[in-house]
């Protein structure tokens, strides 16, 4: 075979057989440096990810702002409606690219009322031309994926409540916490069925779900009838479903293997997570892992690094269900030594097309 990038990724994403493993990165995380365009060259993807809806608000009001105090970035959030305001304070954290909430919207029994308010008077529509763009530019180097919200259980715990607030929710004001999500599972459906008329073929659930939060109880209570739902819509729209799993997944393994999830995306082996790649081939036969290359790799010797490659191509290449991916921040300057080594075990692999 003589593909691009993109046939190589969407050709194993759809279940079928490439001519070797895919080796990707998040584009955001791919340093322009020369180093970086080389591999690229070599046969590194990147995945790319965008918007396909926007929200229209009703009878609410956002106020948001940004301050910068004594050196460090504050995002400040207001939503007020006719039955109370909520309001979110976060900062900015360099180390990771990413905002850190410091004070969730709901932080009190009375704020489960305006929540509710706000999303009862929050509506979607369409909006293909955020992805359309980036996927022109993207070309044959990657893919781009659609994005929708998390499952209502994750994003109740990541934008609303944060994990001590989801735990108050579930077992001090189950009624609230139920209303609460019952609004948010809706947005859900909505969004699942924008995302099946959507240009993107590959949608994204950045769920983070991890069963060090979410035991199999809840997950078979709140996430499994979420993915029966949404995964029979977008297979049959001819989408493929890819969800962000990156903490720990051995408690969920079986449950995991009897949802129609297509891909395991972010999956993270040892060192770092608790299922090695060989052990998810055999739990989910009909399932592709997309591998997170474990960060705290990044800070050893590149022979270290190279043997670790190697390994995962030597438990998951033959399969054809294995990326190699990195959706993870990692050190800068750990860049080159690790995806060069990272390049020298993917350039030594076979063919796996039969």
């Amino acid at each position: 075979m003589n593909l691009t990038l993109r046939e190589r990724l969407l050709i194993t994403l759809r279940g079928g057989r490439a001519d070797r493993v895919p080796w990707n990165i998040y584009a955001w995380l791919l340093p322009q440096t020369e180093v970086g365009h080389a591999l690229q060259r070599q046969g590194l993807s990147l995945m790319g990810s965008s918007r396909i809806l926007r929200a229209i608000q009703q009878e609410v009001t956002v106020h948001e702002e940004r301050r910068e105090v004594a050196g460090q970035t504050w995002f400040h959030l207001r939503l007020e409606t006719p039955v109370g305001t909520l309001t979110e304070e976060a900062t900015w954290e360099p180390s990771t690219s990413s905002r850190w909430i410091r004070k969730y919207l709901i932080s009190n029994a009375e704020d489960y009322r305006a929540a509710e308010f706000f999303l009862r008077h929050t509506r979607f529509e369409p909006d293909d031309a955020p992805f359309l763009e980036a996927d022109a530019a993207m070309g044959p180097h990657g893919i781009v994926i659609g994005e929708i919200m998390p499952i209502p259980i994750m994003q109740a715990m990541v934008a609303w409540l944060g994990a001590e607030g989801l735990t108050e929710g579930l077992y001090l004001y189950p009624d609230r916490f139920a209303s609460f999500l019952d609004a948010l599972t809706q947005h859900y459906r909505r969004q699942v069925e924008l995302a099946a008329a959507s240009p993107a073929e590959v949608i994204w659930f950045p769920d983070n779900v991890t069963a060090n939060i979410i035991s199999p109880r809840l997950f078979e209570h709140y996430c499994a009838p979420n993915y029966a739902h949404a995964t029979a819509i977008l297979r049959q729209a001819g989408k493929i479903p890819i969800a962000h799993y990156d903490g720990s997944i051995r408690p969920l393994l079986a449950h995991l293997a009897r949802t129609a999830l297509p891909v395991i995306e972010a999956f993270t082996p040892p060192p770092m997570g608790d299922v090695t790649v060989a052990e998810a081939l055999a739990a989910w036969p009909q399932k592709v892992i997309w591998v997170n290359f474990p960060g705290c790799l990044f800070f050893e010797p590149a022979e270290v690094i190279e043997a670790y490659a190697a390994e995962l191509l030597r438990q998951g290449a033959a399969s054809g269900r294995l990326i190699i991916g990195c959706t993870e921040e990692f050190p800068v300057d750990a860049f080159e030594k690790t995806f060069t080594a990272i390049g020298r075990a993917w350039a030594q692999q076979r063919e796996i097309t039969p």
